[in-house]
């Protein structure tokens, strides 16, 4: 796939790595249970590998990044190598879109400083979605199946069979920007499937802010890792929202009244 999005779950080590932007990657996000996300650049990822060697932010609570700006987040090695190959056959999301899915089991390491990761997980490979794309879950659960929805399409893995189903319903709970902290997706046709999803940490949400293309605004992705739950099923995942604002950042709020001088 040209322009490939990844993201991966490990559910040994809990790790969510999601790289995306294309060949040479603009965003990638390792997420762990500890708390601690690392964010780098120049990923490459491949349909048969995904590899990362950069240095790489550290952030211990939700960051907001801005192209241009300095980050005060401690700089550690981040390495990642992980060998991936196709679960399932590959399927537009859409019926007539471009962007197209499939399931990819991987194994590898994630090393960040001296310490080292042994992964083996399950994870979404997809392309770049054409335009942006309001709010997406891509989860994986205990029972090996997978699901991944983006507004009103949606793709499910149960055994090695990927197929679309239309989404009936995609709500989710949280400021009208970020973070996002509850998600609910009921997938399927006449009898859908109700997907639950809350976020594994409060502390653990990152957000980049970048100018719009058209020139208007700025457009603020954001993503963060949800713990999810389909008929008592478990699963880890990701969940991300793209929103259109005026700022790059957040207005400041109001000082308190200072009291009249004496």
């Amino acid at each position: 796939m040209t322009g490939s999005e990844l993201v991966f779950m490990c559910a040994d080590t809990g790790a969510v790595v999601c790289v995306s932007g294309g060949d040479a990657a603009a965003r990638v996000l390792v997420f762990l249970p500890t708390g601690e996300t690392f964010w780098a650049g120049g990923a490459e990822v491949r349909p048969d590998a995904m590899r990362v060697s950069a240095m790489a932010a550290l952030f211990t609570a939700p960051a907001h990044v801005v192209p241009g700006e300095p980050l005060a987040a401690r700089q550690v090695p981040l390495s990642i190598a992980v060998a991936l190959e196709p679960a399932a056959a590959d399927l537009a999301l859409a019926g007539d879109g471009p962007e197209r899915v499939t399931v990819v089991h991987g194994t590898g390491s994630i090393a960040v400083g001296s310490v080292i990761y042994r992964v083996q997980g399950t994870g979404w490979l997809s392309t770049a979605p054409a335009g942006p794309v309001v709010q997406r879950a891509r989860a994986v659960f205990q029972d090996r199946s997978a699901t991944f929805a983006a507004g009103t399409a949606a793709a499910v893995m149960v055994n090695t069979e990927v197929r679309r189903v239309p989404v009936a319903q995609f709500a989710v709970r949280g400021r009208d920007r970020v973070p996002l902290h509850r998600l609910s997706c009921a997938l399927g046709g006449r009898t859908p499937r109700l997907v639950t999803g809350e976020i594994r940490d409060t502390l653990q949400h990152v957000t980049f802010a970048e100018p719009a293309p058209d020139g208007a605004g700025w457009m603020w992705w954001s993503a963060a890792p949800f713990v999810f739950v389909r008929s008592g099923t478990t699963g880890l995942g990701l969940v991300e929202r793209t929103t259109r604002t005026e700022s790059p950042r957040e207005p400041s709020a109001p000082a308190d009244d200072l009291p009249d001088p004496y």
